[in-house]
Formats: structure tokens, sequence, C-alpha cells
């Protein structure tokens, strides 16, 4: 298998499995704030796309987040989506809709999705900064694919929680 097909697919899969926990979630369990120090699935989401569009839009092409860009903090009614750059308490405090989240998911993929289709293997190999030091592109892609995994199963746990069904199957 060429190697940019292996990466297409690591995000095809990793996206399936954050779809699925995502699968039959009500606004009321989207907005719940577990106990303790847990995410709730809004924060967990949004911090998952967040990341990823600041990976591939800041961090690889030197480009500004669509975050910024595409105006999705009024959209989404949030400064900052939670990560690097805080946001978390805003978004503990603030009840939030699915539809704008889903809808900057659908528009960070499509910018993920167009970053990768012009993608070479060759260009796996170029060093981006990456907290204080460089990283290959390849391994900035295998980790956003491992970071989108692990937080779809963090939402799945805290579905469990609340008494619902983390993952379909």
């Amino acid at each position: 298998m060429e190697v940019m097909e292996y990466i297409r697919r690591q995000m095809a899969a990793a996206r399936r499995l954050l779809d699925a926990t995502l699968q039959d979630t009500t606004e009321e369990q989207f907005n719940w704030l577990p106990p303790g120090t847990a995410n709730s699935i809004k924060a967990g989401l949004l911090h998952t796309l967040g990341s990823e569009d600041r990976f591939i839009q800041v961090l690889i092409q030197g480009k500004p987040r669509l975050w910024e860009s595409e105006g999705w903090s009024q959209k989404v009614g949030l400064a900052l989506p939670p990560g690097h750059d805080g946001g978390w308490e805003e978004i503990k405090a603030t009840t939030v809709g699915m539809a704008p989240i889903l809808a900057y998911m659908q528009a960070v993929r499509v910018a993920t999705d167009a970053y990768l289709a012009g993608l070479s293997a060759g260009g796996l190999d170029r060093e981006v900064a990456w907290l204080g030091g460089q990283r290959a592109v390849a391994d900035m892609l295998a980790m956003l694919a491992n970071h989108i995994a692990g937080h779809a199963g963090e939402i799945a746990a805290i579905k469990g929680i609340q008494g619902v069904k983390g993952l379909p199957y």
C-alpha cells in the first residue's frame, strides 16, 4: 500500500470511531458536565476539532485556523475551542448547540482532506515546529489520528457514565 493511502485510511478510521460515538447523542448529553475533572462531550469534541484545525492549518501549513478565518467563534458562541490556548473554563460555563459544532467539524474535515489530497509522500518528512522543537509532518499526522481516536474513547466513556451506549457496537 502506498503511504499516503495509509494515512488517509488512518484518518478515516479515526473519524468513523468519532462519528460512531456521537450517534444518537442528545443536546442534553452533549452539554452534560461529568463529575470530577473529566471533560464533557462538547469540550472533548470541540477540543478534538480545534486541534485538527490547529495541526493542519497552523502548524503544518502556516495558515490561520478556520476557527478565526471562517468566524466559527461567532457561529459556535465561544471565544476559543478548548485547547492549547485556553477555552476550557468558558466551555464548562456555556451551553452550546451541537449543530454549529458539527458544522465546524465538517469544515475542518473538508480542509484536512484538501490538504491530504495535495500532500505527497515526500512532504511527510518536512519538519514543522512542535512544542519548542521540530517534528516531521508524518509524526504530526500520526499524532492527530491518535488524538481523534483517543477523544472518541473519552466521549464514549462520558456517554456510558450517563447510562447510554457510548459506541453503537
